[in-house]
């Protein structure tokens, strides 16, 4: 009966994986057709449907175009759909459910470990700004300078993307909107209400930027010591679930052991 079990089990997981390459087999061969009626049919609707479509993408696609991320959304759910039709055994759909489960988990951590890094590395691309802002640059110009850096750092990649709209022609109010929704962080929101308000009252972006730099290493700086502080009641719970118990086994074993010992 167990070898029986154990032949079903690996039958299913070779019908998963031949399963899995034949849809990505074919899934590569038609995805150029496919981004071509899907673009055409994106395109037809409402602005106000697009821009929501494209704010969904960019917060949890990352660094995927909208229309990919879409297409991999809906192909995803095909599969899913194709092998709840399939007459696999009840395990094997369990297990295609647990590995889009893991999917996704996987892919919002990457999006928090994106959100932090781009935290921790925002500081220094404000300050390549500021310095570009006070060597009289405009800020477009500063955004322009930024893009010919060959650097992979998550803020500069946002802000040569930002570039590219306003050279697209994106209205600054609608570029930083899309910056905000690509990256949901106050050190975004108060970049973008500082570049707004300089452009309204001409005031000195640089010394503003340069100010924000500063606050954010301040705060990095407060979350280390937080973190450094919180260390200590996070090692409380192992200490007295798995060191202490054995501790006390270990000098008060023998003593037991020695009253429930009769003399003699």
């Amino acid at each position: 009966m167990m070898s029986h079990s154990w032949q079903f089990l690996l039958l299913g997981l070779l019908l998963l994986g031949v399963l899995w390459l034949v849809t990505s087999s074919v899934l590569q061969l038609v995805q150029p057709y496919c981004r071509h009626r899907v673009e055409a049919l994106f395109e037809k609707l409402p602005i106000r449907i697009q821009r929501y479509l494209n704010g969904i993408a960019r917060r949890h696609g990352g660094e995927l175009e909208p229309l990919d991320f879409w297409m991999q959304t809906f192909l995803s759910l095909v599969a899913i759909a194709v092998c709840g039709v399939l007459p696999l055994p009840w395990w094997s759909k369990s297990l295609v459910a647990v590995l889009c489960l893991l999917y996704v988990v996987q892919q919002r951590g990457k999006l928090k470990l994106r959100l932090r890094t781009f935290e921790r590395q925002w500081p220094a691309s404000l300050d390549l700004l500021a310095m570009l802002l006070h060597a009289g640059l405009s800020f477009q110009a500063s955004l322009q300078a930024l893009t010919e850096l060959e650097s992979r750092a998550i803020p500069l990649l946002q802000l040569r993307w930002l570039y590219r709209q306003l050279q697209a022609g994106v209205s600054l109010d609608e570029a930083l909107s899309e910056f905000a929704v690509r990256l949901p962080s106050p050190a975004v929101t108060s970049f973008n209400a500082a570049v707004l308000q300089a452009r309204v009252t001409g005031g000195a972006l640089a010394d503003t930027l340069m100010a924000q730099a500063s606050q954010g290493r301040i705060e990095q700086q407060l979350a280390a010591e937080k973190f450094a502080q919180e260390i200590g009641l996070k090692l409380l719970f192992p200490l007295v679930t798995c060191f202490f118990p054995v501790t006390f086994l270990l000098i008060l074993g023998p003593i037991f052991i020695g009253f429930l010992t009769p003399e003699g």
